[in-house]
């Protein structure tokens, strides 16, 4: 099974509750949120393995292009420009996928690997369970790809963890889309809930089982005006406590010192795992 924890805006507390969920279950973990990944510092793992990973880009062989400018209307992603008898490449807007290189009259393109990132993979010390991070090559805007070939790596027989990437761009919908169940952290705030409806839509277009974790809560009344009529509503409210804040501030994994956090998150996921 493969439980994929997402929030519509950062500072939910996301990572936060993608390790606790990771520990209660006993999980290997996925960190996702390639662009800024922060899981290992709480999870304090081992790295022992590190891959490259690349991505096919155009190349261009000048004596055989005429310029003729096909290949850069053709291009989806507008990675291509001509200028006079010359075309040109936006790498960082690339995404690989080989219509220039089909559509070329003169058999001028041919394709290079270029640099996406690496993918780190290590052992817990605290938990013991296996960790795999996604580091994005700074500068670069192929985060989805990069996503893309660490859920490669995920053994849908195992149950693993998966830690998204804020928002509701393409990136965050990678790290759903290979998902048996979706937990969704909002901040009960007008903002996140502005922002978890949107991740909501995502989530029901895709089809996927969803449960809602309201984090940092001031009160049970700051919960209830938030989702007062809507089907649904919260299985698990965590308050605004200070306790928590310095945990966090400590690298402290909050379902290991906090036995309500641990309780309150097993009850709920138990349940959807057994069914």
């Amino acid at each position: 099974m493969i439980i994929s924890v997402v929030s519509g805006k950062g500072g939910a507390g996301k990572t936060t509750l993608a390790v606790s969920i990771a520990q209660v279950l006993g999980a290997e973990f996925y960190d996702l949120d390639v662009d800024a990944p922060n899981a290992e510092y709480f999870l304090q793992p081992e790295f022992d393995a590190t891959t490259a990973v690349t991505q096919p880009v155009p190349l261009f062989d000048e004596d055989r292009c005429d310029a003729c400018g096909l290949c850069t209307r053709e291009c989806r992603f507008h990675a291509l420009y001509k200028i006079l008898k010359s075309v040109y490449l936006t790498e960082t807007l690339c995404h690989g996928c080989g219509l220039c290189e089909l559509v070329c009259p003169q058999q001028a393109i041919s394709y290079q690997d270029a640099s996406v990132g690496t993918i780190r993979s290590g052992t817990s010390q605290r938990l013991g369970n296996r960790v795999h991070v996604g580091d994005l090559k700074i500068g670069s805007t192929r985060g989805t790809y990069l996503i893309g070939e660490l859920v490669k790596q995920i053994d849908p027989a195992k149950l693993s963890v998966i830690d998204g990437p804020p928002g509701n761009s393409c990136a965050a919908v990678a790290a759903i889309k290979p998902a048996d169940l979706v937990v969704l952290v909002v901040e009960p705030t007008p903002f996140g809930f502005h922002d978890m409806l949107q991740t909501e839509q995502i989530l029901q277009q895709l089809g996927k089982d969803y449960l809602i974790i309201a984090n940092k809560a001031l009160d049970s009344t700051d919960v209830e005006k938030h989702f007062t009529g809507r089907e649904k509503r919260p299985v698990f409210t965590i308050p605004l406590d200070d306790r928590y804040h310095r945990a966090n501030l400590a690298g402290d994994i909050l379902s290991l010192n906090f036995s309500e956090i641990h309780s309150g998150l097993k009850t709920v996921l138990d349940g959807k795992i057994a069914s």
